[in-house]
């Protein structure tokens, strides 16, 4: 469970600095353009991207965040990265910690609403990384309607990748 977890936390951190790589070649305007699918722009969708994984990542560790990243707080691609750092070391080192006991281990949390909820910690961070790989799609999307296609976000790439095999796909 613990390898399964961690593969799919490396494979978000990995395909997240891929796009922040794509997006740092557009302009600010094209970053900041209303476009979808997405929350209207690349910007806003990357900042509810980050913001959710800042905010389940508390959430997998029994905390309750009142409040979301705000879209004001991370304005450009450069302030995206640097946000995004200290979170991609923070979640590896708290899944580092973690045994099958604590990821077996109930976690209790309060959405922004008021609303109590409770699940096994693996199910939490599970769906931080099934939340975030819906985001990216979006990104990519966004990202090809302006010409600039990122490279695959293909799971199976990512672990090719990690035992030295390359692989694109094919069929388009």
């Amino acid at each position: 469970m613990k390898a399964l977890l961690s593969s799919l936390v490396e494979y978000g951190a990995s395909v997240n600095l891929r796009l922040l790589d794509t997006a740092a070649e557009l302009t600010q305007a094209d970053f900041t353009r209303k476009l979808s699918p997405g929350f209207g722009s690349i910007h806003l969708t990357f900042a509810h991207l980050l913001g959710a994984e800042e905010l389940w990542f508390a959430r997998w560790q029994g905390q309750s965040p009142s409040a979301m990243l705000a879209p004001e707080e991370v304005p450009t691609v450069a302030a995206l990265r640097e946000r995004m750092a200290p979170l991609v070391a923070a979640r590896r080192a708290n899944l580092a910690s973690l045994d099958d006991a604590r990821l077996a281990e109930v976690v209790e949390w309060t959405n922004m609403r008021g609303k109590a909820f409770a699940l096994p910690r693996w199910q939490v961070i599970m769906h931080c990384a099934n939340h975030a790989t819906h985001h990216r799609s979006e990104i990519a999307a966004m990202l090809t309607q302006l010409g600039h296609e990122p490279d695959s976000t293909e799971l199976l790439e990512y672990y090719l990748a990690q035992t030295g095999q390359a692989w694109k796909p094919t069929g388009r």
